[in-house]
């Protein structure tokens, strides 16, 4: 076990969070597994636009073929 030790605006937040008699630790938890998931579809979508880039067109081409 580890302590740490936290703010009372950050304290009052994760309390924010707390359902019903559910510890700190589960809160702090939930949000570690909510950020990892965050992370790994942002990745996915990264690499998605990566692999489709040439389905894109480069808005400077684009303007300057139209003679904008």
């Amino acid at each position: 076990m580890v302590s740490i030790t936290l703010g009372r605006e950050l304290l009052k937040k994760l309390e924010n969070l707390r359902e019903g008699e559910e510890s700190i630790e589960k809160i702090i938890e939930k949000l570690i597994e909510s950020y990892e998931e965050l992370q790994d579809y942002i990745e996915e979508k990264y690499e998605k636009l990566r692999r489709d880039r040439d389905k894109f067109v480069n808005l400077e081409d684009y303007a300057a073929s139209r003679g904008l």
